[in-house]
């Protein structure tokens, strides 16, 4: 196998590297088991000394997985992660690409102006609990491959379908309804029924949904308040949502 590059690896850190090489990198037991379901888009798995001594046959499955692999030192590892605790395994992946809309599916949602790294990793691991496969984010969103929301979504990139820079417009054209969140909205529990076709937007951390989007929404929706707080993280108004509305289908 051709030596791996350090410093090549440390760029994908980088947004406009990881579009340059079309790569991400990921790190961790966990996510690279679903990259190892995936095997197209994991280019190469390394993995530290110590770690192949406390898991073997965990270094002997990607082994027998043929997927490209290169035990390195201690060190190397480390200068490699992104993390301050590096679990001693990592792997640079295809960041696929989704240049098709699968406009026969029931759900999408849709992610505008989201600039947390975690909000978004785990709006993903959200979608994709609730069954919703398709993902589109808008121009201003955070880029879903960066490494804290890939760390965030613990491997559920490898599950689902994310469309990045995408207008809304797009599925206002093709029937979608689409339903916002947001605090001035009416309340959730009034809502009994769905169309056949919808899209959940979520709007970012400071200012939700832009007012330009909400002026397309067909309804906007809020969650009653029962306690004190001025409002709540998308990530969980987002899950809120996603599993009332999973509920009336």
């Amino acid at each position: 196998m051709r030596k791996y590059n350090l410093k090549h690896i440390q760029s994908l850190k980088h947004r406009k590297y990881r579009k340059k090489y079309n790569e991400f990198f990921i790190e961790g037991k966990r996510i690279i088991s679903e990259a190892l379901k995936n095997k197209s888009s994991t280019k190469v798995i390394f993995f530290s000394n110590l770690f192949t001594k406390r898991d073997p046959k965990f270094v002997d499955k990607i082994i027998l997985s043929g997927i490209p692999n290169e035990q390195v030192s201690d060190s190397e590892v480390n200068n490699m992660s992104q993390t301050k605790t590096p679990s001693g395994i990592l792997a640079v992946c295809t960041i696929p690409i989704h240049d098709k809309f699968d406009f026969k599916t029931s759900n999408w949602l849709y992610l505008d102006h989201i600039s947390d790294p975690g909000n978004l990793g785990s709006l993903l691991r959200t979608a994709a609990w609730f069954n919703i496969k398709n993902i589109a984010l808008s121009p201003n969103s955070l880029d879903p491959y960066n490494p804290k929301v890939v760390r965030s979504a613990m491997g559920i990139h490898f599950n689902i379908k994310i469309h990045t820079q995408v207008d809304i417009d797009k599925f206002k054209n093709k029937g979608y309804y689409t339903i916002g969140a947001d605090h001035r909205g009416t309340p959730i529990s009034d809502v009994l029924s769905l169309p056949s076709k919808y899209i959940i937007v979520l709007g970012g951390e400071a200012h939700g949904i832009p007012e330009k989007v909400m002026k397309k929404l067909d309804i906007s929706l809020s969650i009653p308040k029962h306690g004190f707080g001025n409002s709540l993280n998308v990530a969980v108004a987002g899950a809120l949502i996603i599993q009332t509305l999973s509920n009336l289908k």
